[in-house]
């Protein structure tokens, strides 16, 4: 017998459940995770799979070309696969129920890249990021912009979101500068209280709606359509017109509105 791994349609109904391939292991299962099925070149061998239970409930599938396979991960794989973005995630059972395999049960959850008591944490630019939200390259500390100048406008001073400047070689082998906000590097170095995975679209809080204190006990992961977010977001465009303003001593129309 041998086993059909290429050019399968990624979902069809068998015995009336809606399956999806699963290329890794060549098998088929449906959402719920209570059914499994192989398919091969020769469709008189087709058939479901037996679903094996361990003593702590976790179901695996055994066939002879992959040994035992995780069902809670190929169900996950065709559902809900895991971001590809270059982090380590491990899979979880959302109810603690290793048997229930359910996609909806399922969830992706990032491996910390740092010890949580680490309070200096490199990042892979070559940073440093502390918990009091100071930020260090080859030893220095990185001013904090937080504006710039507009010829264009005449005006000295336009409040800007808050980042840091660095220098690093480029494909040519020349220094560039670089610039990376600082909310994104306290992310980064997972200076953010919370899980951002558990929210539909995370964003940084500033607790006490400052939003140049970076300090890690000030920073926690919310919803962008939270109440508390959108206090946060008003405060912080009211200050960064305040900064404008005050750049700009004499100018006709500082914040250039109409």
């Amino acid at each position: 017998m041998k086993n059909i791994s290429k050019k399968q349609p990624f979902e069809k109904e068998i015995n009336g459940r809606r399956m999806r391939y699963c290329i890794k292991y060549n098998v088929r299962v449906n959402r719920e995770g209570t059914y499994a099925y192989r398919e091969y070149n020769d469709p008189n061998f087709n058939g479901s799979l037996n679903i094996h239970t361990r003593a702590d409930g976790f179901k695996y599938l055994n066939t002879k070309s992959h040994g035992e396979i995780p069902l809670d991960e190929t169900v996950a794989i065709c559902f809900k696969p895991m971001p590809q973005d270059g982090k380590k995630y491990i899979l979880l059972h959302k109810d603690g129920n290793l048997g229930n395999c359910h996609a909806a049960n399922l969830e992706w959850k990032q491996v910390p890249k740092f010890s949580p008591t680490d309070t200096k944490r490199k990042l892979d630019n070559g940073l440093e990021v502390r918990a009091n939200g100071i930020v260090y390259d080859k030893g220095k500390k990185l001013r904090v912009v937080t504006s710039v100048g507009d010829a264009d406008t005449d005006r000295s001073c336009v409040a800007v979101e808050p980042y840091v400047c660095y220098d690093r070689k480029n494909m040519y082998k020349r220094m560039e500068e670089r610039h990376s906000l600082m909310d994104n590097l306290m992310a980064e170095a997972e200076f953010v209280e919370g899980d951002k995975s558990m929210l539909r679209r995370p964003k940084v809080l500033h607790k006490d709606l400052d939003y140049l204190n970076f300090n890690s006990s000030n920073l926690k992961w919310v919803e962008e359509d939270s109440q508390e977010y959108q206090d946060y977001m008003k405060k912080k465009r009211e200050d960064m017109d305040a900064l404008t303003i005050k750049g700009n001593p004499g100018h006709p129309n500082p914040l250039i509105k109409s």
